[in-house]
């Protein structure tokens, strides 16, 4: 039936796999980045899963046509090859297969990126033998996608666009195929993901800041540890983030008011005042935990300041309510 979703314009058409090829003489060639198969003249980029027994490839072109990448007709192919056996289990094609991962019993996921310029793509999960387990249609770009090690997980993560798809990311079972949660990142940064396959969490590991766990529910567990992950950064950028979002939570306590100061003037002396388009932004933050925490010469001070570098950051009317207070108070 592949075939009549392909001419009816169906963007996940993959056409049916090739039986497996095999051979008594060796046909799987593998360079850093590369996989040949001689027997069906076929090259591509691979990866290997963790035991290095399977390798997924794939080729965003078609080489009849001599086109590859970005493109409006012409379907790439990808390949599963058990390297213990030197036998290819699954030679399939799509429109442009990209960033194929592989689990050590062979299920594997691979992005389609779709032809044209409409920003979408399709994230595919298939078992050893080809059969599809997830094939989720996407009304944004892919930017990252993965299976776990034993392949009971898979996640996929979107781009912006101007869809309900923009800028999440998804996990799903594999043993039931279901999806199990579609939310917004929290950890914000360059991340990368990784599995607990037994307690079925996704984890973001977070460069320079640490990991950080959603649940099967899509819940973020973590997130009282990534406040004080992100406070505690070496970052300034993260730190008056995070302090913003801090003092801006309802019912701030004292005592958290004074740890989102604290950072804020930290977050300066690491080189937010000798960043003209940042400096200004951290003595609003600044100014907004003085405000907070009841200091309000101080708060007026660093809001002028403020005011002074970039009279658009949006503390006119906290300065002018904080200095009539003020005078009210005398």
């Amino acid at each position: 039936m592949w075939i009549f979703d392909w001419l009816l314009g169906k963007k996940s058409a993959v056409l049916p796999n090739k039986e497996m090829v095999s051979s008594s003489r060796q046909i799987i060639e593998l360079s850093n980045s590369f996989m040949n198969v001689s027997s069906i003249d076929y090259g591509g980029l691979y990866r290997l899963s963790k035991s290095k027994k399977w390798a997924i490839s794939w080729r965003d072109s078609d080489p009849g046509a001599q086109r590859g990448g970005h493109r409006e007709s012409g379907l790439g192919e990808f390949v599963l090859a058990d390297l213990a056996g030197d036998v290819v289990f699954v030679d399939g094609k799509m429109q442009r297969p990209n960033n194929g991962s592989v689990a050590d019993n062979g299920s594997f996921s691979l992005e389609d990126w779709h032809f044209g310029n409409t920003l979408s793509g399709t994230f595919n999960v298939f078992d050893n033998k080809g059969n599809p387990i997830v094939t989720k249609e996407l009304t944004a770009n892919i930017l990252d996608s993965g299976i776990s090690r034993n392949g009971k997980l898979a996640y996929c993560a979107t781009a912006n666009s101007k869809t309900e798809h923009s800028y999440k990311i998804f996990l799903f079972d594999l043993q039931t195929g279901e999806e199990l949660f579609c939310v917004t990142p929290r950890t914000g940064g360059i991340e990368c993901y990784a599995f607990d396959e037994d307690r079925k969490l996704l984890i973001a590991d977070v460069k320079g800041v640490g990991k950080f766990r959603y649940d099967r529910g899509g819940n973020f567990v973590d997130a009282e540890n990534l406040d004080k992950a992100n406070l505690n950064s070496s970052d300034y950028s993260r730190i008056i983030r995070a302090a913003e979002k801090i003092l801006n939570e309802p019912d701030i306590c004292q005592s958290r008011a004074r740890e989102a100061l604290e950072a804020v003037i930290r977050a300066r002396s690491l080189g937010a005042d000798s960043n003209p388009a940042w400096t200004p932004n951290a003595l609003k933050v600044q100014g907004l935990a003085h405000e907070v925490l009841d200091e309000l010469h101080e708060a007026i001070q660093v809001y002028e300041e403020a005011f002074v570098l970039n009279p658009k950051i949006g503390v006119k009317r906290r300065l002018d309510a904080l200095k009539k207070a003020v005078a009210g108070r005398l």
